[in-house]
C-alpha cells in the first residue's frame, strides 16, 4: 500500500510541496471556529457569530473564482502573498474591531472581507498535481494524498485553536490565523515547482477564455455542489445525534471520526490501480455514499454513532480525488486554477446550503432527518453525474 504514495513522496519537491501547502491551509481549518468565537464573545450572541461565519464561507465561495482566474492570468507568486497580506491586516482589525467592541455589522462585514481574501492555495496545488505527474496512476495517488491532507487540516484546525483559546483568547486565535495565512503561504511560494513557474505571454492571457466555457465543467458543479449539501448537512447531523443520545463531549468525537473515516478511504484509494473509467468511478462513489451514509438514518446511540460516523467518512476523500481528476482531465489550458477555485465554490456554496437545510429539519423531522437529507442530496449528484457518459469522454 505504502509504495505508491512513496514513489509520490519520491518526485523532487514533492515532500516540501505537501507539507508547505498545509500550513499554508491551515488556517481554512481554524477560521470558523475562531471568528465563531471572536464575534460571540463580543457580541454575546451566537446568531451574529453565526452570521459573521457564514458570510465569510459564502464570500470565499464567491470571489474563489475570481480569484483563480487572477492567478492563471497573472501568476501564481503575484496572486497569492498579497492576499495573504491583505488577508493578514484583516484579521488584525477584525481583532481589534471585537476588542473596541464594534457594531455586529463591523463584525460580519470584516468577517466576510477575510473570506473573500482567502488565498487559492489548494486549487494551485491541484493545478500542480496535474503537471507533476504525467501518468494518471501517479496522478490518482497523488489527488488521493491531497484529499486526506484536505482532513488532516479539518482535524488540526480546531485543535490549534483550541490550544489558542486555552492558553491566551479568541483574539489571539484570530491573531494567529492572520499570521499562519502569511507565513504559510510565503514558506509555500518556496517550493520549487512554485519557483519554476513558467510565464505565459501577456498576449494569450488577455485573450484566455473562463474556465466555463468547457461544458465538461459546468456538468460538474452541481454534482459537486449536491454533495457539498450531503456533507453539510452530515456536519449538522453529527453532534444533534451526539446531544440525542445525551453526550455533549460526543460530538467532537463523531465529527472526528468521519474524517478518519475520510483519510482511511482516502489511502485505500490511492494506494489502488484503478482501471475503471473515471466518470464512472466517481458515479460508483456517490452511490456508495449514499449506501454508508444510510446507517446513520437508523443510529440513536453513541455505539451505533461511532461505528456509523467511521463508515459514512469512508467514501468523502475517494470522492474528492475523483472531482479533482475529473477537473484536471476537462479544464482548457490556461485556466486550471480558476476551474478548480469553481469546484471549491461549488463546494463550498453546497456545504452552507447543506448545513442551514440540516439544522432546519431536526426540529419537524427529528435526529435523523439530516441523514436523510445527506442521502437525498447525495443521491441526485450520482443521478446528474450519470450525465457524464455523454458529456465526459475521458480514458480511465
Amino acid at each position: 500500500m505504502l509504495s505508491r504514495y512513496r514513489s509520490v513522496l519520491s518526485l523532487p519537491g514533492a515532500t516540501w510541496l505537501f507539507a508547505t501547502a498545509l500550513v499554508a491551509r491551515l488556517p481554512q481549518g481554524m477560521a470558523s471556529l475562531a471568528v465563531l468565537l471572536l464575534v460571540r464573545g463580543a457580541t454575546h450572541s451566537y446568531a451574529i457569530a453565526g452570521v459573521a461565519v457564514g458570510a465569510s464561507a459564502f464570500a470565499t465561495a464567491g470571489c474563489a473564482p475570481l480569484l483563480g482566474r487572477g492567478v492563471d492570468s497573472r501568476g501564481r507568486r503575484r496572486v497569492l502573498l498579497p492576499l495573504a497580506g491583505g488577508q493578514a491586516i484583516l484579521y488584525g482589525l477584525l481583532v481589534v474591531a471585537a476588542q473596541s467592541h464594534a457594531g455586529a455589522g463591523a463584525l460580519i462585514v470584516l468577517a466576510a472581507a477575510t473570506g473573500a481574501l482567502l488565498p487559492p492555495v489548494a486549487p494551485v496545488v491541484r493545478v500542480l498535481l496535474g503537471e507533476m505527474f504525467d501518468d494518471p496512476d501517479g496522478r490518482d495517488t497523488a489527488y488521493a494524498l491531497e484529499a486526506v491532507v484536505q482532513e488532516v487540516l479539518w482535524i488540526t484546525g480546531p485543535l490549534v485553536v483550541a490550544l489558542a483559546v486555552s492558553f491566551g483568547s479568541p483574539s489571539i486565535a484570530v491573531g494567529l490565523l492572520g499570521a499562519v495565512s502569511l507565513g504559510g503561504t510565503a514558506l509555500f511560494l518556496s517550493s520549487p515547482w512554485l519557483r519554476s513557474e513558467p510565464a505565459r505571454a501577456t498576449s494569450e492571457r488577455s485573450v484566455r477564455t473562463s474556465a466555463l466555457s468547457s461544458p465538461e465543467l459546468r456538468a460538474l458543479l452541481a454534482p459537486v455542489a449536491l454533495t457539498g449539501a450531503g456533507l453539510g448537512a452530515i456536519e449538522v447531523g453529527l453532534p444533534s445525534l451526539a446531544l440525542h443520545a445525551g453526550s455533549r463531549p460526543a460530538s467532537g468525537l463523531l465529527l472526528a471520526l468521519w474524517s478518519l473515516g475520510s483519510m482511511v478511504g482516502g489511502l485505500w484509494y490511492g494506494a489502488r490501480v484503478w482501471r475503471s473509467p473515471l466518470a464512472r468511478r466517481y458515479r460508483m462513489l456517490l452511490g456508495l455514499a449514499v449506501l454508508c451514509t444510510a446507517p446513520l438514518i437508523a443510529a440513536r446511540s453513541i455505539a451505533a454513532g461511532v461505528a456509523c460516523s467511521l463508515l459514512a467518512g469512508v467514501t468523502i476523500a475517494p470522492m474528492f480525488s475523483c472531482q479533482y481528476a475529473l477537473v484536471g482531465r476537462v479544464v482548457s489550458e490556461g485556466s486550471e486554477t480558476e476551474a478548480f477555485t469553481w469546484v471549491s465554490a461549488a463546494l463550498i456554496g453546497g456545504l452552507a446550503a447543506g448545513s442551514a437545510l440540516g439544522g432546519a429539519v431536526i426540529g419537524p423531522g427529528g435526529v435523523s432527518a439530516p441523514f436523510v437529507v445527506s442521502c437525498g442530496a447525495t443521491m441526485l449528484a450520482a443521478l446528474l453525474a450519470a450525465g457524464f457518459r455523454t458529456t465526459i469522454h475521458q480514458p480511465a
